[in-house]
């Protein structure tokens, strides 16, 4: 699996893009973007994370103007960059549950999941050397309309779409324990080509459980904030928010790893 250029990643779902830091990190080249709220692509923009202009695609992923846009620019890469395969696509799709109390379901109700539908679909079509799911929990259980109109659990629709081409496992992992700020139980799908099935397995695509840091390793290095409403002048994310001042006394007195609950 030797590369001479930088390794490649599409993400869909991708908001502000924060999530696509990581990739940064790791010297990955953005080939392509696509977010459903404008505001959010203009923050990718501003951090300039696509290499070209064409590369933020703003709309609606299941409409075929959308996707034309997106495997154009696979195209384009392919064609001024000589990459032949896009590395990676992460997909975040939101993830509607079952509902079981009501059974009156309206007609847009019937197509279950389809944005995580039109993900398969995208990563059958351009057939990356990797693929991610992240999503909630239940993910992998959560009913979904497959592409060939049958009702089954998201795991099934994976399998019988990708399953052949691909080798993949889902975990349900703790964002807190792999170095993450906050608790947040997120499942994780990865999957790798089986043209690499000798190579590597998506078993050790998974990263290192690292120790949980403590509020104050997060954050003890913050100016104090004392009043209401406060902002630091340097950092307008760190702000005292306000809250019923009855409850400042539940607080006061807590020491480090005590919580007020």
């Amino acid at each position: 699996m030797s590369m001479t250029h930088k390794p490649t990643y599409i993400s869909l779902f991708s908001s502000a893009g924060i999530g696509c830091y990581g990739f940064k990190l790791e010297n990955f080249n953005c080939v392509a973007t696509n977010e459903l709220l404008e505001k959010r692509l203009n923050v990718q923009k501003y951090n300039q994370k696509c290499k070209y202009e064409s590369g933020y695609i703003y709309g609606d992923i299941s409409l075929e103007s959308t996707k034309k846009a997106l495997y154009s620019q696979v195209d384009l890469w392919k064609q001024y960059e000589s990459i032949t395969r896009i590395d990676v696509i992460i997909a975040t799709p939101p993830c509607q549950g079952m509902s079981v109390a009501n059974h009156k379901k309206s007609k847009t109700e019937i197509i279950r999941n389809s944005l995580v539908i039109e993900s398969i679909k995208i990563i059958n079509k351009i057939n990356p050397r990797f693929f991610i799911f992240e999503n909630v929990p239940s993910f992998m259980k959560t009913i979904c309309t497959d592409i060939d109109g049958t009702n089954k659990t998201i795991s099934e629709a994976i399998e019988k779409n990708l399953g052949k081409k691909y080798s993949y496992t889902s975990r349900i992992i703790n964002f807190k324990n792999y170095g993450a700020c906050s608790s947040r139980q997120r499942t994780l799908v990865i999957g790798v080509s089986k043209d690499y099935a000798d190579e590597i397995s998506p078993l050790e695509l998974y990263p290192e459980i690292t120790e949980e840091r403590t509020l104050y390793e997060a954050i003890g290095n913050l100016k104090p904030l004392k009043k209401f409403g406060e902002i630091d002048n340097n950092d307008i994310y760190h702000s005292f928010r306000r809250y019923p001042e009855h409850m400042r006394s539940w607080i006061t007195e807590l020491k480090e790893r005590q919580s007020s609950f």
